[in-house]
């Protein structure tokens, strides 16, 4: 999106890529004169383009400077520059929570319900302010060093508050702002969203912290969808049968992920305070040892802000990932290959005869609408395992038509290696 060296409103220098997202970019920058480094967060063109946004952009950009908490980033500076809308952020350092749970996996009671009130303060200040947050996940909560404990900071308040007025209209054309793992039903609808939405998706970031797993696990997105909007939520027994958790503690957690906004809690406040009730209980027996990373997550975002995230191996024994792609993009399918040696897979270029039951995931590189029947004629075979479709990333066409006609998941293109690495792990795990 934006080259190294190259100076954002005449006072930002971008160092080096952080990480992207549905809504833009965001890169490390150095405050010329001041000497000062920011996240620099850059919306992709295509949002930015939006009829009215960049005055919506200015006036959100505004009230997000006014949201001053600890458990938030200062914003700095906002501009257009050659049709590049940028906010400047403080930039901050430690690691995710997403990053934290991929490696530990389900945390004791008192640190995840303790992680979640700090959230839910910071909440308390951004909805008073009328800010909504619409995605949070454990990719948005950053823990950060401090004298009196680890400290939250809640990430990308710069970018899903200025979905709001664009989101439905995103939705009709079929794209999705923010992220379907963690998404209030009301919010996958296209509809108005309140601080309550906001409390759904922190009920399925606690759920994640407690089992380890998201609510629901091993699904392609579109089944992640249909299930967040008519599904009951899955007991934590169900999940970890090995822990014993707080019935209270649960009982909150499925109210805060009630289908219904009316059904939730009333406010952020509301939820703090039956949280602190739940920390001051007893705690039952301590859950048995678990290997480490076991409970890792099916739905992640980079997780990365001033530190690199390791990516994740799959799990011992999966079985070989096959990659087919028309004849003219051999280099396209060559590379994938590569990539996913990389992360830690057997993967190699297959031909059409080869026996599918022998494979774990089938990736398939997208070259226009023909690939796309394409894949969805080799999911239909018998024996076949989980179709991926991999394409650019801005196809939007391609994405739903991947996700709707029966395919397991898409992979945007050019490659994210964490992205790559969860949805192929997950695929091999349905292919078992």
């Amino acid at each position: 999106m934006l080259e190294v060296g190259t100076v954002v409103g005449e006072r930002f220098r971008v160092l080096r890529a952080l990480g992207k997202g549905g809504m833009g970019a965001v890169f490390e920058a150095e405050q010329l004169g001041l000497g000062r480094h920011v996240a620099l967060k850059v919306m992709h063109p295509h949002i930015a383009s939006a009829p009215g946004f960049t005055e919506r952009f200015q006036r959100e950009a505004q009230v997000l400077a006014r949201l001053r908490h600890p458990g938030t980033v200062e914003v700095y500076d906002y501009g257009l520059d050659s049709g590049f809308l940028f906010l400047a952020m403080e930039l901050v350092s430690g690691e995710t929570v997403d990053s934290l749970v991929m490696r530990e996996g389900s945390l004791p009671v008192s640190r995840a319900v303790g992680l979640a009130v700090q959230v839910l303060e910071v909440l308390e200040a951004a909805h008073a302010l009328g800010i909504i947050h619409r995605d949070l996940k454990p990719a948005n909560l950053f823990l950060e060093p401090h004298p009196g404990g680890e400290r939250v900071k809640v990430l990308d308040f710069g970018l899903a508050a200025l979905s709001g007025e664009l989101h439905a209209r995103l939705t009709q054309e079929g794209m999705s702002v923010g992220t379907p793992g963690f998404m209030s039903p009301e919010q996958m609808r296209g509809r108005q969203t309140d601080g309550r939405s906001d409390l759904y998706s922190l009920g399925c970031v606690l759920y994640e912290l407690l089992t380890g797993f998201p609510p629901f696990p091993v699904m392609s997105s579109a089944e992640v969808v249909a299930a967040h909007l008519y599904k009951p939520v899955p007991s934590f027994h169900e999940v970890r049968p090995d822990l014993s958790l707080p019935e209270r503690l649960e009982s909150l957690v499925r109210k805060a992920m009630e289908k219904l906004p009316e059904s939730r809690p009333p406010d952020a406040a509301s939820m703090r305070q039956e949280l602190l009730a739940v920390l001051s209980e007893p705690v039952g027996p301590p859950p048995l040892p678990k290997k480490r990373g076991e409970g890792k997550k099916s739905e992640r975002g980079l997780g990365r802000m001033q530190h690199e995230v390791p990516v994740p191996k799959p799990v011992a024994g999966g079985a070989p990932v096959a990659v087919l792609a028309p004849r003219h993009q051999d280099a396209a399918a060559n590379t994938l290959v590569m990539s996913l040696a990389a992360c830690g897979f057997q993967a190699w270029v297959a031909s059409e005869t080869e026996p599918w039951h022998a494979f774990g995931a089938l990736l398939v590189v997208a070259d226009g609408r023909e690939s796309l029947a394409w894949a969805r004629t080799l999911a239909a075979r018998p024996g076949s395992p989980p179709v991926l479709l991999c394409g650019p990333a801005d196809d939007w066409d391609l994405v739903t038509g991947a996700l709707e006609g029966g395919l397991f998941d898409f992979v945007p293109l050019p490659l994210d290696p964490m992205d790559l690495t969860r949805k192929v792990s997950r695929a091999q795990k349905l292919k078992r």
